[in-house]
């Protein structure tokens, strides 16, 4: 990986360097001018060891998620890079009709390079000193069977190579390393990859065969080879791929003269190539231009190389920021953590100003503390981020299986330095800030530990209030200004806080004040997630935002349910008295449990937040993803369809129901219907609509009579004048000219970027539910005719989940207009419904089986989005599971609490023993304080999320998608907040046996 959010890493890791130097050389100075306080800091550290190892723990988490984000990114960056060099080989550059240049595993259609223009392409190259040589390859996509085992492949890239030209490619290599020759394959010989070998159970010497336009075509396996771009490895969900010599694969296809693309080969070895693919592709696009011909020249490696970054970018950029909750809660806990310690040592701390030591003196001491706590703790949370990397990375490798890539684990040193760097430093500002807060105390009600007395905020609070007023109001309208929400949501929110401060230095009431900001925020973002506010609320809901907003709307709700919850919770109480006819024998306990909490609102909050933070985040991850999968698996995101079989292009079916009744081994009379899609010619389609000055690529099918009649697709946003989705269909299927498209052409504000431009649509957004019908110019791009279509419908997300790619993705419109711009389809896709819904598996396997020669793919459509959400669901739990480190962060500061909690109270504790309290009612009290601590953070989480959760799914932009109604997932949920209540209880058994086992006596000597 080279940048995060744009920025050179190397120059981040400078940056952290330098940051690192000056933290460590300021601990060092104080060490050398004033010694005696850098030795009393570290004197602390081994005085509790229980204690100590809760700080390390509460310190290193923030170091733990960073460097788990970073080598999770070098993991996926790394993987993908080495499944470039290795698939790829010497291939660096792709030559191809422009019309093919998106995707080489769509070759093999009439846009072929005849060998006129082959001869003229090696002139150019044989005298380019950055060229090893280029050899010209055909591509087709064939059916193979192993006759003996019946298995089968149904898409395998058959390649056909000039064995007088291969000298540059040397990737023709067994499984044992030998390099072998493709002049050597008799006329009747292929080398078969490994891919298609296991997926075959095929071995040298044993025969396999394909089918080519019906025709079987035997052939024996010459020897193994490794999955490589030359032995067919082409395509993405499968490598399986068929290498064969150029003349014979010509005169069986009926190529003679022509092949599909050329692939070049840089000088250097596989990797050290790329250097040179920049001067390699601008001499031979000039070339090309002067000639004259229709050809583009792909960076194929460079692409792929530069896909890896950027995708290991983007993966590691949403670790980040899902992190970011963790992180947020983890600087909670160290401010907490060395509140504690200064309230702790606080008769210490007065004695040593009394003496002559300066406030800043006892900065030092917590800085040299913090620090020491800090190298140990980063250098830990260093090594086990990346032992939780291994573990993702496991699970990545489950995911990634089902697209034949290897994952990797990868760790490079310059994560690790970031990573640790960036955990001392971020620790380092936050403990000398808090050490600065830590410090301001009186020095005789100090020495006398006597709670220090509420003072009136002075001027310095005024002076903040208004700045931090100015500051929002300047984000607000730089948000406006730039069309993006965060800036104006973050703006408004630092508004309220910074009002709500100065209502203190007005000296109102504490809790009407901060009440009343917490709802206000609260209800700004629930209803402005909503849409239920007026637009001068939310000054334009056209605002751009993204993943960052998620963020900023936990951490601003998370603050603003704590003040309300901490300055009210004192109504428990009340409701706790007048039960106490009920629970006479635990209500001292409880009553003690709740008002302790709520004498140290600062310690509670603090903890709640933390709890409620990352319980806010995995309940909202959960309930979105839940009701997007319901949406995608509902039988109106299927448009009532049960199987979807796919021909393959050399291979049609035509008329699907009698090329079944003529194999004679599947009922037909079990289909209600049956419907087809005929695909144009995939990556020669391209769309423009009326205004737009550039054509850009989008799929086009057409549907036939029967599709047309019978399906059951719903739309969010229909054309003027159409009562119903069925008033859509009806239209399309009476006139040519009419058609609807999926919503991946609306246009998109997320994503890791990259990838192929695609057309969008101009004046339709996620919200648009209604439009003028608007007119769009479909052209081929290979013979440039070009046709108008009428758009009147958008189809809906839950149809078409994947895009353009999906079933019912793309633009459809009629099979007469494809065939007046396009001629003759490249393929075609049907759709079954059946009598009995429940029997598409079965018989999506039978339907391929008896069409197995001719390579047709068949399945259940539901089990298809069944397993692709099982997919997606493995990427979200393990989302969940890095997001769920910062339950450890809320776990360790209610254990921090609960011992800290011992050692303050040993008094309280002993007067409590000795007017009655039995020791199981101590320690009750104690499980019961961090119950009521753990429980409102939870629920304040789960609350939030719940409810922000429902604003957005019933909000206009969600409803146009097709969820209908909201669905909670009470199960996980309650898995993730059972967890984190046994959890702090375990934290807490320990520090209250302690409790209760104090004698009374011991106790109330306790100084």
């Amino acid at each position: 990986m080279d940048s995060l959010f744009g920025i050179p890493m190397n120059s981040i890791m400078i940056a952290m360097i330098v940051l690192l130097a000056i933290a460590l050389f300021t601990v060092a100075f104080t060490a050398f001018r004033n010694r005696v306080m850098f030795l009393i800091g570290l004197r602390n550290i081994p005085r509790r060891v229980a204690q100590t190892v809760l700080i390390i723990i509460g310190l290193m988490l923030s170091t733990l998620i960073v460097s788990a984000a970073f080598t999770t990114g070098d993991t996926v960056d790394h993987t993908i890079t080495k499944t470039a060099y290795d698939v790829l080989g010497h291939v660096d550059e792709i030559v191809q009709f422009e019309t093919q240049a998106e995707g080489v595993a769509f070759a093999g259609s009439d846009l072929t390079i005849p060998s006129a223009v082959v001869d003229d392409l090696e002139a150019v190259t044989s005298a380019d000193p950055d060229i090893d040589g280029m050899a010209p390859v055909l591509l087709e996509r064939v059916p193979a069977v192993n006759e003996e085992t019946r298995l089968s492949i149904p898409n395998v890239g058959m390649v056909g190579l000039d064995p007088e030209r291969m000298e540059a490619f040397p990737d023709v290599v067994s499984l044992d390393g030998r390099t072998l020759r493709v002049g050597d394959l008799a006329e009747d010989e292929v080398y078969l990859n490994e891919s298609a070998a296991d997926e075959l159970d095929v071995q040298a010497g044993d025969t396999v065969t394909v089918y080519f336009r019906g025709e079987p075509l035997r052939f024996r396996v010459a020897e193994v080879v490794q999955d490589k771009a030359v032995t067919g490895a082409v395509g993405f969900e499968s490598r399986s791929g068929i290498a064969a010599r150029l003349d014979v694969l010509q005169r069986l296809f009926g190529r003679e003269g022509n092949v599909d693309f050329v692939v070049i080969s840089n000088t250097g070895g596989v990797r050290d190539s790329v250097g040179v693919t920049d001067q390699v592709v601008e001499r031979l696009e000039t070339a090309i231009e002067q000639q004259r011909l229709d050809l583009t020249v792909e960076p194929t490696k460079q692409e792929n190389l530069e896909f890896a970054e950027e995708f290991g970018n983007g993966i590691m950029t949403f670790f980040i920021i899902l992190g970011l909750f963790s992180i947020a809660a983890g600087i909670l806990l160290i401010i907490m953590i060395f509140v504690m310690l200064a309230a702790e040592r606080k008769t210490e701390m007065g004695i040593s100003r009394a003496v002559g030591t300066k406030r800043r003196h006892l900065v030092q001491m917590f800085m040299s503390e913090g620090m020491g706590y800090n190298l140990l703790s980063a250098a830990v949370g260093v090594m086990l981020g990346v032992l939780v990397s291994l573990l993702l990375t496991g699970v990545m490798a489950a995911v990634f299986s089902e697209f034949d890539i290897s994952v990797e684990p990868n760790v490079t040193a310059r994560s690790l330095i970031i990573s640790y760097s960036l955990g001392v430093v971020m620790t380092f500002l936050t403990v000398v800030f808090a050490s600065w807060r830590a410090s301001s105390l009186n020095i005789v009600r100090a020495i006398r530990d006597l709670p220090e007395p509420e003072s009136r905020p002075g001027w310095r609070t005024l002076l903040s209030a208004i700045v931090l007023i100015l500051f929002g109001a300047f984000l607000m309208f730089t948000g406006v200004s730039v069309e993006q929400l965060f800036p104006y949501a973050f703006g408004f929110s630092l508004i309220m806080f910074a009002v709500a401060i100065g209502g203190r230095y007005a000296r109102l009431p504490e809790r009407p004040l901060f009440t009343a900001t917490g709802l206000i925020l609260l209800v700004w973002w629930l209803l402005g997630a909503g849409g239920h506010l007026p637009e001068f609320l939310t000054a334009n809901r056209e605002m751009a935002g993204g993943v960052e907003i998620f963020f900023l709307s936990g951490i601003t709700m998370v603050a603003a349910a704590t003040f309300v919850i901490v300055y009210n919770a004192d109504l428990l109480l009340h409701f706790f008295t007048l039960l106490g006819s009920r629970m006479t024998r635990i209500l001292p306990a409880l009553k003690t449990a709740v008002a302790y909490p709520l004498a140290s609102k600062f310690r509670t909050g603090m903890t709640m937040a933390m709890i409620a933070l990352v319980v806010f985040a995995l309940t909202m991850m959960s309930a979105m993803n839940a009701n997007f999968d319901r949406l995608f698996l509902s039988e109106e995101s299927r448009g009532g369809w049960d199987i979807e079989v796919i021909e393959n292009p050399n291979n049609p079916l035509g008329d699907l129901r009698a090329a079944l009744e003529a194999e004679g081994s599947v009922n037909t009379d079990a289909f209600a219907d049956v419907g087809r899609l005929d695909i144009a010619q995939p990556f020669a389609t391209e769309l423009r609509q009326r205004g737009q000055e550039e054509f850009s690529f989008f799929v086009v099918k057409g549907a036939d009579e029967e599709f047309l009649a019978d399906t059951r697709l719903g739309l969010q946003a229909r054309a003027r004048g159409y009562v119903s989705d069925e008033a859509v269909w009806q239209a399309v299927r009476s006139n040519r000219n009419l058609a609807v498209i999926d919503n991946s052409a609306i246009p998109q504000d997320f994503g890791f970027g990259g990838g192929m431009e695609i057309f969008r649509l101009d004046g339709i957004d996620a919200q648009t539910t209604e439009f003028d019908p608007i007119t769009i110019q479909v052209r081929d791009r290979a013979t440039a005719v070009v046709g108008e279509v009428t758009l009147v419908g958008v189809l809906n997300v839950g149809a078409t989940g994947m895009g353009p790619f999906s079933t019912f993705g793309g633009l459809i419109t009629s099979q007469r207009f494809i065939q007046e711009v396009f001629g003759q389809p490249e393929y075609s896709t049907y759709v079954i419904r059946l009598s009995d819904p429940g029997a598409a598996e079965d018989t999506a396997k039978a339907i391929e089986a008896a069409l197995f020669t001719s390579g047709a793919q068949a399945s259940s459509i539901k089990a298809e989005r069944e397993s692709d959400q099982a997919l997606f669901r493995g990427l979200q739990y393990l989302m969940q599971g890095f997001m769920g480190l910062g339950l450890i962060v809320g776990i360790a500061a209610v254990g921090v609490i609960a011992f800290r909690t011992v050692v303050e109270r040993r008094q309280q504790i002993g007067m409590l023993r000795a007017i009655g309290y039995s020791r199981g009612t101590v320690a009750l009290s104690l499980l019961m304080e961090s119950s009521f601590v753990t429980l409102l953070g939870i629920l304040s989480g789960l609350g939030l999320a719940i409810l922000l959760s429902y604003f957005l799914i019933t909000s206009d932009e969600f409803a146009a998608t097709g969820i209908k109604g909201f669905y909670i997932p009470w199960l996980e949920l309650s898995f993730i907040c059972l967890f984190a209540y046994i959890a702090s209880l375990v934290m807490t058994f320990i520090p209250s046996r302690q409790a209760a086992g104090i004698p009374i006596a011991e106790a109330l000597r306790y100084e």
